[in-house]
């Protein structure tokens, strides 16, 4: 922090003396610089602290949100550079380069510039809060994926080091078609780790600990985030171009942990978005049931799953099989992850009280036909969206439970009545993702006993009917025998023996009994029918999938 700055403000008494005292105090302790952590945090406004920065240094300050550089003046000072000195370049003038600064007076950052850049510098006078934007306006989106450069040693720990690691990083990610990226400090490591096909996986490049807060400060300037605030979470977004695949949008969450910040950047490529049902793992019978229910003129139909099972996935497709120009189609999402031409998609806010509820009864005043709820948290959702599915619209909406009989008794347990349940509910949906077995090093798997495939819900009748597969691991795959997922499915109907249960207030098991009787596919009965193809193996059966409470009856009906 400059020495001078800090002397200026202080003698100026524009902040009380407790007032001063903790924000140095805060300051500091961030390595913040002084000036931008005082507007940042609303404790001064540029209005008071810019003529008095001027008159204590007797110089004039520029005005940078008034001023458009053009690309070639930009490009005078690289990102990394910028982004370390907090400086942003005004002009060129043969071997004189101007750039805009917090302390024009700070003369070991100007002799550091120069020798950079190779030139003769000069700071000009900015306040810290217009350095800031002008870094986002004109850095954060500069990410050259394309060309990101050899990484190299981890012995070179300049700022080239940190730009082509972050650059590579995200490049790679988004060509592994992975889905999220973490970033974890510990005491005496930094951990970057991708997750793909649902699995987390070690990033072959290990940054050293010393560059961990230069590689979190990149990552938030490129999300347009709040680089000095370190102590409590914070939400962004970036874009990238990606050689062949186009742009690719990352959603970036930081939090604060005991050994620093850990990122974890969620990868949302629209080229992976799969909008055809016929897709999406649905055996025959459940996608005829699917679309049945979403066709219906009215009515609702859940989706439900973990976290990462593939219901957004789901609904998408539903939306797009709905999206007709004779129908209005409404969504409230948090957030919206793709945005698909022709829909009236709506990001809730919680911070302003913006909630699923909220968004719902705003739908109801506009003439919708399909309204999808991202999620139903609570009753007031719950109690909107069945009415607005039994006076005529089409509802789909997701929750998290287990299977779709549950999903029943969830509604119930929110105060939901068992009448509206069976009047507004067309279908429940219950999903999860299965990883594929790698084609490329896929084996026979003879491991498992016929008294196993027994207990896993095999009929007799069909052990040895069909070869059961894993794979070995290859380059691939990465080591793991796996590569590319598909979801299997559990899709119950609300036919009238059902519906009289539901009325009856039956549990959950036997809810799912006679569901099964009438022709419900279990996530068991989807998955085994993958593993019968060759598609997936026997221990990601058992994962993905509970047994049910009776084998013969179980295979039944997934012969």
């Amino acid at each position: 922090m400059s020495q001078r700055i800090i002397e200026i403000i202080r003698k100026a008494q524009i902040l009380s003396k407790e007032d001063f005292a903790k924000a140095m105090e805060f300051a500091t302790r961030d390595n913040c610089p002084f000036a931008y952590f005082l507007l940042k945090n609303s404790l001064i406004t540029e209005d008071v602290l810019m003529p008095v920065l001027e008159k204590g240094l007797g110089v004039e300050a520029i005005d940078l949100d008034s001023t458009d550089l053009e690309p070639a003046v930009t490009d005078c000072v690289p990102k990394d550079v910028a982004l370390q000195f907090r400086v942003i370049p005004i002009n060129r003038v043969a071997n004189n380069l101007f750039v805009a600064g917090g302390d024009p007076t700070n003369l070991e950052v100007v002799d550091k510039l120069s020798a950079r850049l190779s030139s003769k510098v000069k700071i000009l006078l900015a306040s810290e809060m217009a350095i800031q934007r002008a870094l986002t306006k004109y850095y954060a989106n500069k990410i050259d994926v394309q060309k990101p450069g050899k990484v190299g040693s981890t012995a070179d720990l300049g700022d080239g080091y940190v730009m082509a690691f972050v650059d590579r990083l995200l490049l790679t990610a988004a060509q592994r078609r992975a889905s999220d990226i973490h970033i974890e400090p510990f005491e005496s490591a930094i951990r970057v780790r991708l997750r793909a096909d649902g699995t987390l996986f070690e990033y072959p490049d290990k940054p050293r600990i010393e560059m961990r807060d230069a590689i979190i400060s990149r990552i938030k300037i490129i999300s347009n985030l709040d680089i000095a605030e370190k102590r409590l979470p914070q939400d962004g977004a970036c874009k990238i171009d990606v050689p062949g695949a186009g742009k690719i949008d990352f959603r970036v969450s930081v939090l604060p942990c005991v050994w620093g910040e850990k990122i974890v950047m969620r990868i949302l490529d629209k080229s992976n978005l799969q909008l055809d049902m016929t897709r999406l793992g649905f055996e025959t019978e459940q996608l005829n049931q699917f679309k049945d229910s979403i066709m219906k003129p009215f009515g609702m139909v859940l989706v439900t799953g973990p976290t990462g099972s593939g219901k957004t996935t789901t609904l998408y497709s539903a939306l797009n099989e709905l999206n007709r120009l004779s129908d209005n189609v409404v969504t409230a999402e948090d957030p919206v992850e793709y945005t698909i031409p022709g829909i009236n998609q709506v990001q809730v806010r919680a911070d302003i009280e913006f909630t699923f509820a909220k968004a719902l009864k705003a739908f109801l005043r506009q003439d919708p036909d399909v309204i999808m709820v991202g999620e139903i948290r609570d009753v007031e959702t719950a109690e909107i969206a069945m009415k607005a599915a039994l006076t005529g619209h089409i509802v789909l909406s997701t929750l998290h439970t287990n299977n779709a009989a549950e999903t029943i008794e969830r509604l119930q347990n929110m105060g939901i009545e068992p009448f509206t349940i069976v009047s507004a509910v067309n279908s429940v949906v219950a999903q999860r993702l299965v990883r594929k077995v790698c084609v490329n090093c896929k084996v026979e798997d003879h491991s498992h006993t016929r008294e196993d495939l027994i207990k896993y819900g095999l009929p007799e009748k069909y052990i040895g009917a069909f070869p059961l597969y894993k794979g070995e691991g290859c380059d691939v795959c990465n080591g793991t025998g796996y590569k590319g997922r598909i979801a299997i499915h559990e899709v119950m109907i609300l036919s009238e023996p059902v519906k009289r249960a539901i009325a009856n207030g039956l549990p959950a098991l036997e809810l799912k009994k006679i569901a099964m009787a009438n022709g419900m596919q279990t996530l068991r009965q989807s998955a085994w029918k993958k593993v019968a193809r060759g598609m997936t193996s026997i221990e990601e059966l058992l994962e993905s999938s509970s047994s049910d409470y009776d084998p013969g009856l179980v295979m039944k009906r997934s012969a």
